[in-house]
């Protein structure tokens, strides 16, 4: 993230992540949400999460299919677009402008 969290760059990132296609919000509290997203065509689910670290300068970010095995990359996909439109909005930078993680 560009700075530490505060309330209205969790409520941007919150939004954000609601923009994604077939996202409905389960839960959230500030710095965590958890996340339903649907595919289009036969409606399967998957879970989104999003926590800030401890040092509320990092977001862990995690997709899973809830059903199957293999969900042909779209997991992987919704992280990049999430990190993506995050980035251009100004709320989070590159991991390789701050010697973070890929």
């Amino acid at each position: 993230m560009t700075d530490r969290l505060s309330v209205e760059s969790w409520s941007g990132i919150l939004s954000i992540a609601l923009d994604l296609r077939g996202a409905r919000l389960q839960s959230a509290r500030f710095g965590y949400a958890q996340v339903t997203c649907y595919s289009d065509l036969l409606r399967f689910p998957d879970y989104l999460e999003i926590l800030v670290t401890a040092d509320e300068h990092h977001l862990e970010v995690r997709s899973q299919s809830l059903l199957g095995f293999y969900d042909l990359g779209v997991n992987r996909q919704r992280v990049e677009t999430l990190r993506r439109r995050l980035q251009d909005a100004g709320l989070v930078l590159d991991s390789s402008q701050t010697g973070g993680p890929d």
